[in-house]
């Protein structure tokens, strides 16, 4: 059994996850950097790259005025998701206040009539040929799932896919998260085949840390971590994510109303951390395999629920799920429907956007804004998130920021999170190229429209951090390179459309043992993350735990 925390247990326990992760103390399996001999981040200590006259310019637009979208799914009293709504079949409250809609679509992912389906088979693909696509992401929470119910998950997501058909109707990734950290086990495709493969060669973690109730802030540190590292790396995918989470998640923490209680560190993260996944379009579906019950829901006088803020009394990972306009699901005999449900949620649903009347900002990361969501008639149930938090005003300019090649700690965590695993995270999509005539270089081109260039003195200004690292077939880091490159990019003509890109050129050792680079970009203007992988030899031969897959024999 997996017991709750509360308030000033956590603080006695030092788990202060919003001071921890913004001093970059944390890496992104959830561990103290202290406990790695070199961290990659300080990699970009070492270069400050001359001035770079890029090819292509970036315009930034500053709103005051705040746009809030929300994917709604629609279910009749049965449960099924209707079809055919208009946006004057809704209407929108903010905290009770309605709303105006100022853009709706019905969204489906369905095969279009005499069109064959696009074949997916990696985060580049998708965002090249289906860049609004629907996409399912699960995840195996290894972290607090009995070894057992480990076991039962992956056997209904088998059962699951054998109802499909080989082609899936939406491209899926699987993820398998534990205390190696995020195990990307296979990236987004749309061939079930595949993700079966990938399923059947997954080594599942038996690690007892899983169901020790004296850890539980190891866990929380770990879940809210893997949280953060997905919204930042699906956040360049503008299609609408179904995050399928199979697995209890955290534990809960609950507030004991002692004077800790206005402690604003663990607000401030939950409020980040449900904002960042509301930006990035990314739903949160929880999946007990072990058949826990839901949480009761409380329901006004009229009947509807109530949305105040869901983590007033505790945080947990079922009020995230449902903060998100997720829900959570339990079922230890039907766990493959209920993952059948939610890919189903993310492929009919209704995306609208209003501009709140008020705009007014608060820095308080309590202060949050509830949402309801009602279609006409009353006998239709419309599901979305539950609300937000008010942005507290930003600082005109973070000392940060002002050294050459300094990153704000927020910025130094998101590059040591993106440095860990396989996972590709698309902010700024990468494409990488080696050289042939010299093997140890490598081109990164990037579209200029994901750096978040600024104008200044008639050309396009701004930096990007680059970090290169290298590892063995076991996942030792072998080597490593960072620089921080400042672009001067000549603007835009007018009518002009933005589609050059930025090129990157660096260079590492890849003599054995090397078995595979990483490449990390960041946005230093608008803190978007890209990475992606070069394997030097078969990705089935590799030892590292990175894969959380079984090695093979045999090498390129």
């Amino acid at each position: 059994m997996v017991h709750g925390l509360t308030i000033g247990n956590w603080r006695s326990r030092a788990f202060t996850i919003r001071a921890l992760i913004l001093a970059g103390l944390l890496n992104a399996s959830g561990h103290a950097q202290g406990t790695q001999p070199e961290s990659p981040v300080q990699a970009l200590h070492a270069t400050q790259a001359p001035e770079a006259e890029g090819q292509q310019p970036n315009y930034t637009l500053s709103v005051h005025t705040q746009l809030v979208t929300l994917d709604v799914v629609v279910n009749d009293k049965n449960g099924q998701p209707v079809r055919g709504l208009t946006r004057d079949d809704f209407t929108i409250y903010e905290d009770k206040a309605p709303q105006p809609i100022v853009s709706f679509y019905a969204t489906e992912s369905m095969p279009v009539t005499g069109r064959e389906p696009i074949q997916i088979r990696s985060t580049a693909e998708l965002d090249r040929l289906e860049p609004d696509a629907p996409v399912s992401i699960v995840v195996l929470d290894e972290l607090t799932t009995r070894f057992e119910d480990q076991y039962f998950a992956r056997y209904s997501l088998e059962k699951y896919l054998a109802k499909q058909g080989e082609t899936l109707d939406q491209p899926l990734t699987l993820i398998a998260r534990n205390y190696h950290g995020s195990q990307v086990l296979r990236d987004y495709t749309t061939s079930k085949k595949d993700v079966l493969d990938a399923l059947n060669h997954h080594l599942v973690s038996n690690d007892a840390r899983a169901v020790d109730p004296t850890s539980p802030g190891d866990q929380i540190v770990a879940e809210f971590t893997s949280l953060f590292e997905i919204a930042k790396a699906t956040q360049g995918h503008p299609g609408h994510k179904s995050l399928v989470w199979i697995g209890r998640g955290f534990p809960s923490v609950q507030r004991d109303g002692s004077v800790l209680d206005k402690d604003e560190s663990l607000d401030a993260l939950v409020a980040q951390c449900t904002n960042l996944l509301r930006d990035a379009r990314v739903t949160l579906y929880t999946i007990d395999p072990a058949g826990v019950s839901a949480p009761e829901q409380t329901l006004d006088p009229q009947g509807n629920l109530m949305f105040d803020d869901p983590f007033s009394t505790q945080v947990d990972f079922l009020k995230m799920a449902a903060a998100t306009g997720g829900q959570s699901l339990h079922g230890r005999n039907d766990v493959d429907r209920l993952i059948e449900t939610t890919v189903k949620d993310g492929q009919i649903f209704y995306s609208l956007a209003y501009r709140p009347a008020s705009s007014g900002t608060n820095a308080n990361p309590r202060d949050f804004r509830s949402i309801r969501v009602e279609v006409k008639g009353g006998a239709l149930l419309a599901t979305t998130r539950e609300g937000y938090y008010r942005a507290a005003p930003a600082p005109d300019a973070p000392a940060a920021r002002e050294e050459v090649g300094k990153l704000s700690q927020e910025d130094r965590f998101n590059l040591s999170a993106a440095s860990q695993g396989l996972m590709v995270f698309d902010g700024i999509p990468l494409t990488v190229t080696r050289d042939e005539a010299s093997p140890d270089r490598f081109n990164i081109a990037l579209p200029a429209t994901s750096l978040g260039l600024a104008e200044e003195d008639g050309k396009m200004v701004g930096k990007v951090s680059l970090v290169v690292l290298s590892f063995d077939k076991t996942g030792k880091l072998i080597g490593r390179k960072g620089q921080v490159t400042v672009l001067h990019l000549s603007p835009l003509q007018p009518g002009e459309v933005e589609s050059r890109k930025v090129q990157l050129a660096t260079s590492l050792d890849t003599r054995a043992p090397a078995a595979r680079v990483r490449f990390i970009v960041l946005g230093n203007s608008n803190g978007k993350i890209g990475a992606d992988n070069f394997f030097l030899v078969d990705r089935k031969t590799l030892k590292d735990s990175a894969t959380g897959m079984k090695p093979s024999g045999g090498s390129k």
